[in-house]
């Protein structure tokens, strides 16, 4: 045996690592692991939401666009008015830049934009303190845009004198761009750094630690490749599948090499073979919650969740492959630590251990109690800046622009209520009270729109010879830009008004600023015909997220509910692990709440994450009992069936809490908060598991034993 064993053990380990190399070398060869993130990236091309948007473009085309502020000690000198000359003819000159707005090249000059009722809004701070420059942008943008917009603005930049910030939608998304990456080459690196040290610090073994870490790798390329092979490109939320899928496995391969420990045979395939066999079942069943989980985001709107639902789902069949396949011939390289005998187990101790026990679970219950009321207080409508750094350029740049004019456009398609044309002294006059009503909203920026822009035409000494009528017409020729076709449709009964949304100081969710907007122009006369805007699609993605949070989980408990009795065949046992494992988003969520912590679309999944952790050490758990004699042996199964698996819930919850510390040094608020809930989440989960799950089910078993 030993002589046809050693050479086996070898021509397992090989084959293991050539495969291993085989899917590095793919992964290498056909991923690309740059996010797309587009400015519609919060829904596909076939959502509702994202449909009327493309309706309200087909009326009325029109391109994406950066906004510049210009700020300085004096914008109506003309030395301010010459460098900001220069500084947007070098911006126009830039690859990918169609045209730019400023007052540079619009109005005559600072001061005659400063009393225009259209330039006004558009191009002038409301403290006068700075000029803004609307720059169109091809779609889609070139890669090195924004970088050579950057290294204009730092060229012309001169402190106080000339001071340039940046914003707009393009900006924006290549800064989530360019954190995503970065958080997915930093922190997948460090983290399984860390993973792999305390995987050392616990087991003490070199090839537990490469096996687990080249296991959890393949896994995630694995996944990567299959996602390729569909044809589903890295999103907003798959960038941080990576993660996930290393943490799925890890989590199996600390119960697998728990249980590989705790076996008493000599021999060490035998060994590997009796800890596969005692820990596959709960491995599958794990693995089917993790998949149900992940199914449950195919019903969502929205793109991201619907991707980040595919990719879990590859990523926790690839994870349960990789740990069985390739992880179990590292165990046979492992020496395991000689077995210390079991002392006899004293009364009192062990009813000392369980009141604690029971203390802690009961402490647990408190805190989920005590959470409970920040579920109705969850902010899943974050304003965009929360998406990035307070100390940051972007987000400076991002909250002057948003408090001079708002910065998250909404656009609003309009017609009368009698479907009357606009192109006469009546529709005029509708058009302009519908105006100043929206600009008296609170949340609404600057509104450009096509009275704003009439009345500017008006301002002409000719223009009081012409009839309404004539002047749209006249706006409406090529000489002139068709600019009035960006806004009035071809049969003249629909107005399009482009609003700037303000992000600080909403006190409302963003669904409901549209309603009372679409009342304001009810009021005023008008139907709404279409809406549209990064605005509404945020509004509607916020409704979204919630939604797949609470009926996401809901429909996830009563799944896990039918597991557990299908791993447990006993409803006692089942209740209880539902139970437990409900108090995990309880808790994050309603902390969430309490705490003013925005849940956005790429911090929701965190929940989902924690829940999985729990779900795992309840599953290991359950079958351990019946290893142990449950329910014959009643009560006393429990005891046992604690020793067993308590280091490797331990060491998962510990291992997974600890390797997502690391996301709180992101620059990326959303990777922190996704981090932090996890690690949070992962401690919680790991001592409900431990204390709250045996100390309910002896009260429950005691119960109905009672009764």
């Amino acid at each position: 045996m030993g002589s046809f064993f050693k050479p086996l053990k070898i021509r397992l380990i090989a084959a293991c690592i050539l495969a291993i190399a085989l899917i590095a070398v793919l992964f290498m060869r056909f991923v690309d692991l740059r996010p797309e993130v587009s400015p519609d990236f919060f829904f596909g091309s076939n959502d509702p939401e994202l449909i009327e948007s493309a309706n309200i473009h087909a009326l009325f085309p029109s391109d994406e666009f950066l906004i510049i502020s210009v700020a300085g000690r004096d914008i109506f000198s003309p030395r301010y008015y010459e460098r900001l000359s220069s500084f947007s003819a070098d911006i126009e000159k830039i690859s990918g830049i169609q045209r730019l707005v400023s007052v540079a090249s619009g109005p005559e000059d600072v001061k005659a934009a400063s009393e225009s009722p259209f330039w006004r809004p558009l191009l002038i701070s409301a403290d006068s303190s700075a000029t803004l420059i609307i720059a169109f942008v091809e779609t889609p943008s070139p890669p090195e845009l924004i970088a050579e917009i950057e290294a204009a603005a730092r060229i012309f930049n001169d402190g106080e004198t000339f001071h340039v910030r940046l914003s707009g939608m393009p900006y924006i998304v290549e800064h989530i761009r360019r954190s995503l990456t970065s958080d997915l080459k930093i922190f997948s690196v460090v983290s399984l750094m860390i993973f792999a040290g305390i995987l050392w610090i616990v087991f003490r073994s070199v090839p537990i630690v490469l096996g687990a870490s080249l296991s959890g790798i393949t896994a995630v390329f694995l996944t990567f490749l299959v996602l390729q092979g569909i044809g589903q490109p890295v999103g907003i939320l798959t960038a941080n599948l990576a993660i996930i899928v290393y943490v799925l496995v890890q989590s199996q391969v600390i119960y697998l090499t728990a249980n590989w420990r705790n076996t008493t045979t000599a021999d060490a395939l035998e060994s590997v073979k009796l800890a596969l066999l005692e820990t596959y079942r709960a491995s599958f069943w794990c693995m089917v919650t993790t998949l149900l989980g992940f199914a449950t985001l195919f019903n969502v709107a929205a793109e991201p969740l619907r991707q980040l639902g595919a990719g879990g789902i590859v990523g926790a069949i690839m994870a349960l492959l990789c740990c069985y396949l390739f992880y179990p011939a590292f165990l046979l390289f492992s020496k395991r630590q000689r077995k210390v005998r079991n002392t006899p187990h004293n009364d009192g101790l062990t009813n000392l251990a369980g009141y604690f026990r029971l203390g802690i679970g009961i402490s647990l219950i408190l805190i989920a109690l005590a959470a409970t009321p920040g579920l109705f207080r969850l902010n899943t409508d974050p304003s965009l800046l929360s998406y990035f750094e307070e100390e940051s350029d972007l987000y400076e740049g991002l909250a002057f622009v948003d408090k001079n004019g708002g910065s998250s456009p909404l656009n609003l398609v309009v017609g009368l209520k009698n479907g009357g044309r606009l192109d006469s002294d009546v529709g005029y006059e509708a058009m302009w009270r519908l105006h100043q009503a929206l600009a008296k909203e609170r949340d609404v920026g600057t509104i450009i729109s096509l009275p704003a822009l009439l009345a500017e035409a008006n301002s002409h000494p000719l223009a009081l010879l012409l009839p309404w009528r004539e002047i749209v017409s006249l706006l409406s020729l090529g000489i002139n830009d068709k600019v009035a076709d960006n806004f009035l449709n071809e049969d003249r009964d629909q107005v399009l008004y482009i609003l700037r949304m303000r992000e600080t100081g909403r006190e409302e969710p963003r669904n409901q600023v549209l309603s009372r907007l679409h009342e304001t122009v009810k009021s005023a006369g008008f139907e709404p015909v279409l809406t549209g805007g990064i605005y509404m699609l945020q509004g509607r993605l916020s409704e979204l997220v919630a939604r797949s949070l609470f009926t996401g989980i809901g429909t996830l408990l009563i799944l896990f509910g039918i597991i557990a009795w299908i791993v447990s065949r006993n409803w006692k046992v089942a209740l209880t692990m539902t139970g437990t494992v409900a108090l995990i988003p309880v808790t994050i969520l309603g902390a969430a709440g309490w705490w003013a912590v925005p849940v956005d679309i790429i911090s929701a999944p965190a929940v989902s994450v924690c829940f999985g952790i729990a779900v795992d050490a309840l599953i290991h758990l359950a079958l351990a009992f019946k290893r142990h004699g449950f329910p014959q042996k009643g009560l006393s199964s429990i005891a046992p069936a604690l020793r067993e698996q308590s280091m490797g819930i331990i060491a998962s919850s510990g291992i997974i809490a600890i390797g997502f510390i690391i996301f709180s040094v992101s620059t990326f608020p959303p990777t922190v908060r996704f981090g932090t809930e996890i690690v949070f989440g992962a401690i919680f989960a790991g001592i409900a598991a431990l204390t709250l799950f045996p100390s309910m089910l002896r009260l429950l078993l005691g119960y109905t034993r009672r009764t």
